[in-house]
């Protein structure tokens, strides 16, 4: 993104309020207004700012001049409008991931639309093809799955119907990492009852 200069102060908040639309601030709006600590730390992992110190400056400022008691002004629980965005789909978390749960008639161009972001990205970050066809029920990822599992799963022992992309999705792994750590090919299918690492 360009820096800009406006004539209003208005079409600033606008303009920034458009810009947090992006399908990687998605995740974001699952939080409480009021958390300025979960969305400082968000928008930090989600790529808003490269000081590796953003989050914890921020807060710091926010509870230096006390900023969260306007969070609590007179009118803010009494139908104030907050600019969030609005998608037809809702909005999941794996893995601090975005996902929604596909439905029919979802294509991948007609989700990026929606989520403002390219459709082939889609297809890349979801591990698919482009030619595959979205089914309802099919976890979409509206960003890069990560490289290992969440702490809580180290492992995974495989269920009837499983596979490697299932599982991948499941947990919000890329497939790569998945056979990497557990020694596999692309050409390996998983056999129920085996265990295979997640991180």
């Amino acid at each position: 993104e360009c820096f800009r200069s406006y004539s209003h102060p208005r079409e600033s908040y606008e303009d920034h309020s458009q810009f947090l639309k992006k399908s990687r601030y998605a995740s974001l709006f699952l939080l409480k207004p009021t958390d300025y600590k979960g969305w400082a730390r968000g928008l930090k992992k989600a790529g808003y700012a490269t000081d590796p110190s953003y989050a914890n400056r921020l807060i710091t400022i926010i509870e230096d001049y006390e900023l969260y008691k306007y969070d609590v002004q007179k009118g803010y629980n009494r139908g104030a409008s907050i600019a969030v965005p609005t998608y037809s789909h809702q909005v999941f978390l794996s893995n601090d991931l975005a996902y929604i749960i596909a439905r029919d008639g979802d294509t991948f161009k007609s989700l990026g639309k929606e989520f403002d972001i390219r459709w082939k990205r889609l297809v890349k970050y979801n591990d698919l093809h482009k030619e595959y066809t979205i089914t309802a029920g099919d976890i979409i990822y509206l960003g890069k799955k990560k490289a290992k599992a969440n702490k809580k799963y180290p492992y995974y022992v495989v269920r009837d119907g499983d596979s490697m992309h299932s599982i991948s999705q499941k947990f919000g792994v890329r497939m790569k990492n998945l056979y990497k750590m557990n020694r596999k090919d692309e050409e390996y299918v998983p056999e129920v009852g085996h265990s295979l690492r997640l991180r």
